[in-house]
């Protein structure tokens, strides 16, 4: 499978948030989620592959990490982070570990750890 495919198999079990989707030392963002965050986060959205089908993304360091959580959750976005795990013989397995989300009205912030 793909990064892209894993990715849309992720973002549709994660439909309501920004999808932070880890591949080797970078976190993407790609689709639709990047096309709406990529200015709010003041990363470059980047687009590849075929003019009928192309794929939009934008991404950073995973040092970047908590910064960029930050961002997107004061911008009013709920969070989805899915790490990389390397598994032994050389593959990764990619999961979601945590959704953050920030309640309007209180200003309360949630981290649900999967």
């Amino acid at each position: 499978m793909s990064i892209s495919e894993e990715y849309k198999a992720t973002k549709e079990k994660h439909a309501d948030g920004i999808l932070l989707f880890q591949a080797g030392i970078f976190y993407r963002i790609m689709f639709e989620d990047a096309k709406k965050v990529s200015d709010a986060l003041g990363l470059k959205l980047r687009v590849e592959g075929d003019a009928d089908a192309p794929l939009c993304f934008c991404g950073f360091p995973k040092s970047g990490l908590d910064k960029y959580i930050g961002k997107l959750v004061r911008a009013g976005f709920s969070v989805a982070v899915c790490h990389q795990i390397k598994l032994e013989g050389g593959g990764v397995k990619r999961e979601v570990s945590e959704t953050i989300n920030l309640h309007a009205k209180s200003g309360f912030c949630e981290t649900k750890n999967s």
